[in-house]
């Protein structure tokens, strides 16, 4: 009797050291950290200043400055995975120092925005943009003045580093009225990084994840609508405005969200083009500054 009740002991005893050397072992369970919150809303302040430069075929004209602002604000919704549907405007506008009936004193943009976009963690992708709006010279709004730009440009995973993009923008005042785009963008490492996408690309070195410097182009211009002028070549006439330049920038994030970026550079070349209208009016070479504030609410 004494030998069964003893062994019973031991086992009971044995059971708990054993229970008590699992739990210790185990420890205690961590913490996983939390998901980075979807964006919610995305507004973003654009202005450049180019110095005053002469028009080519028009020398009598004198110099011509530009100042270039951009308002843009999205509600940004997700749809699945890392796929977005941003809804917003676009509010641009360059104005010019110096005008008559050929070269306007200003010209605006007011364009609603549907956007199709990808987003990786810290920016959002297009693949698929629409931007109907107004697009127009002065003051003059008509009927002619609305426009519909469309945007296609998906990208192709090649491996983790390397994605390759491709597509067309799509414009009925624009010329050529379909135009191709396509770029690579390639994480070289940690520290470089090379993203020769239309219209900004630029060549990058990231010494940390609040810092960016690099060497950055910028073909960028839009199509608008002309108002009344006394010169059938320009009247109601559908103007294009394009730059060509470069410079060197910084990124600065101080906060995740929260970004200032800034370019010092070279306009190599800005032109007036009146479509199927008249000559196109090449602007000489000047130096500018750019200065870009993006905010994203999570």
């Amino acid at each position: 009797m004494k030998k069964p009740l003893l062994l019973c002991c031991v086992l009971l005893v044995a059971k708990w050291v054993l229970a008590g050397e699992t739990e210790t072992i185990q420890g205690p369970t961590p913490i996983t950290a939390s998901p980075t919150p979807d964006p919610s809303w995305s507004f973003e302040a654009t202005t450049s200043y180019t110095s005053g430069a002469r028009i080519m075929k028009a020398g009598y004209f004198g110099s011509q400055a530009v100042v270039e602002y951009e308002l843009q604000v999205y509600k940004d919704i997700k749809l699945f995975q890392n796929y977005f549907l941003q809804l917003g405007f676009d509010l641009e506008r360059f104005n010019f120092s110096r005008s008559n009936s050929f070269f306007p004193y200003a010209m605006t943009s007011l364009a609603g925005e549907l956007v199709f976009a990808y987003w990786d963690g810290d920016d959002f992708y297009p693949v698929l943009r629409f931007e109907p709006g107004l697009y127009y010279t002065r003051a003059y709004i008509t009927k002619n003045s609305f426009d519909v730009p469309i945007r296609f440009t998906p990208g192709l995973k090649l491996n983790d580093n390397l994605y390759v993009i491709g597509g067309f923008s799509l414009d009925v005042y624009s010329n050529p009225i379909v135009f191709p785009v396509a770029g690579v963008n390639w994480k070289i490492n940690d520290q470089w990084n090379l993203r020769a996408v239309f219209p900004r690309p630029r060549f990058s070195y990231i010494p940390n994840k609040k810092w960016e410097f690099f060497v950055q182009g910028d073909l960028n211009g839009d199509s608008f609508r002309n108002g009344p002028t006394n010169y059938r070549f320009t009247n109601n006439a559908v103007l294009q405005y394009y730059y060509y330049r470069a410079g060197l920038g910084f990124n600065y994030e101080p906060v995740k969200g929260f970004e200032i970026e800034a370019v010092a550079g070279w306009s190599f070349k800005s032109e007036y083009d009146y479509i199927r209208a008249g000559p196109i009016y090449d602007v000489k070479p000047a130096p500018y500054v750019w200065l870009d504030l993006k905010w994203t609410v999570f």
